[in-house]
């Protein structure tokens, strides 16, 4: 077992990798929509956007790794689907996303030319720089936990005292009808940001952590990572708080902004003057390259498992080249074709982890994901084909009418009732032969 100073590193390396660019910014424009009702909203948010990835890390960290959670599908399905989410969260969509947001939210401010050569060098230096860290995976832990997690919450500290002590504005007018609408709007808030994608990977990664410490009982391990995570949720869960609060009293500050990222500058501006710019650069790059090293290590070990004749190392450099092509190529292209992607598997996905999680309660395990499994993949790409634009008609008009389907959740409830029926119609035939 790892001491308690170990696994606080951990816990703090956990929280960092789910730390991307994207949950920095997503939340100052939720809380400066939901104004007055900013709680309501940051608590909804926190219960889908911390709440699932940690009930996800503790199902993938106890099982070893996340494919333990598709054993009971055909295997090219569950190849099928596990190379789609690395890549998606990966490679081709989701670290390229990461290199950008580097460069323009925390290259740009500090005084770098705006030119595509700029963002070339840029992206070059940062996957290097990335690749350093990830070609020695027993110091990941040391070098995320210790070095790179304390500074990052270290320069968040310093926004987050700002924010407390002396805010730009009063809290705003709310932009919802009450404090249950606010909640309910956080809830889908925090589905959206789909880290429980980002929980399935990082599980695997995590278990490998700690196998090089020299922790392998799946109980242990299991003990390991719900202390871990329960400090990375409690941190993510303060830093939402904050962030949703900041929001909330940006007043003049977020009028006009297109996006919570820039809400979050212009406040931190505010508070620090020229000053503000340095450390927003040292919150979004820190927080970008946590995550980049984090997820890459992760799709590149799959890979490396999946395909024998391609070597950790090797794929580490593949994923790493890809990252900064796509970076600087057809980003926005892929973007029309990955988001619906998004929307296919993250039903399945959360099924899975829910299916693994209830496993031993179940009466018939391998019936309920017979049951649940297509429900929830079937209403995915319904949800998937109306990101893309390809769902209209008769068949729209019947997606319509399922609840929740305009927030992207339309496969929930269905799928909700099926696993349901999977485990009361074993117990009624079973009363009936009685």
């Amino acid at each position: 077992m790892l001491g308690n100073k170990d696994t606080a590193v951990l816990g703090m390396m956990v929280f960092a990798l789910f730390l991307g660019a994207g949950n920095v910014i997503f939340p100052p424009m939720a809380g400066y929509q939901a104004g007055s009702h900013w709680l309501a909203a940051a608590l909804g948010f926190i219960v889908t956007g911390v709440g699932l990835p940690f009930l996800t890390l503790l199902v993938v960290a106890a099982a070893g790794n996340g494919e333990a959670l598709s054993r009971g599908l055909p295997a090219w399905a569950a190849t099928l689907f596990w190379c789609a989410l690395y890549l998606v969260i990966g490679p081709t969509f989701a670290m390229p996303r990461v290199v950008n947001v580097a460069y323009e939210l925390g290259a740009l401010p500090l005084g770098l030319p705006t030119h595509d050569a700029t963002r070339l060098v840029f992206a070059c230096a940062f996957g290097a720089c990335g690749l350093w860290f990830m070609l020695r995976p027993g110091s990941l832990i040391n070098h995320i936990g210790r070095v790179m997690t304390p500074a990052l919450l270290l320069l968040l500290a310093a926004v987050a005292a700002g924010v407390l002590v002396a805010p730009v504005s009063p809290v705003g007018a709310t932009g919802t009808a009450d404090a249950l609408t606010a909640a309910a709007d956080g809830l889908v808030s925090g589905y959206q940001t789909m880290d429980v994608l980002g929980a399935m990977a990082f599980g695997a990664l995590v278990a490998q952590m700690l196998a090089l410490k020299g922790v392998t009982r799946s109980r242990d391990v299991a003990r390991v990572t719900a202390r871990a995570g329960l400090i990375s949720a409690v941190l993510l869960a303060l830093l939402y708080l904050c962030l949703f609060y900041l929001g909330a009293t940006a007043g003049a500050a977020a009028e006009g902004a297109a996006n919570g990222g820039q809400i979050l500058a212009r406040y931190v501006d505010a508070l620090f003057g020229p000053a503000g710019s340095v450390l927003m650069a040292g919150i979004i790059l820190l927080a970008c390259l946590t995550t980049l090293v984090g997820v890459t290590s992760a799709s590149a070990a799959y890979f490396a498992r999946t395909f024998p004749t391609l070597a950790y190392p090797r794929a580490l450099v593949v994923c790493s080249l890809a990252t900064v092509v796509v970076a600087n190529f057809g980003l926005d292209q892929l973007i029309r074709v990955t988001v619906p992607v998004l929307f296919l598997i993250y039903p399945p996905a959360i099924a899975l982890v829910v299916l693994h999680a209830l496993k031993g309660r179940l009466p018939a395990p391998a019936f309920a994901s017979a049951l649940t499994l297509p429900v929830a993949t079937l209403l995915g790409l319904a949800d998937a084909l109306n990101a893309a634009g390809l769902l209209d008609g008769a068949l729209l008009a019947a997606c319509s009418r399922l609840p929740l389907f305009a927030q992207g959740l339309g496969w929930l409830l269905p799928s909700a009732l099926a696993l349901a029926l999977s485990a009361l119609l074993p117990q009624a035939r079973r009363l009936a032969r009685a």
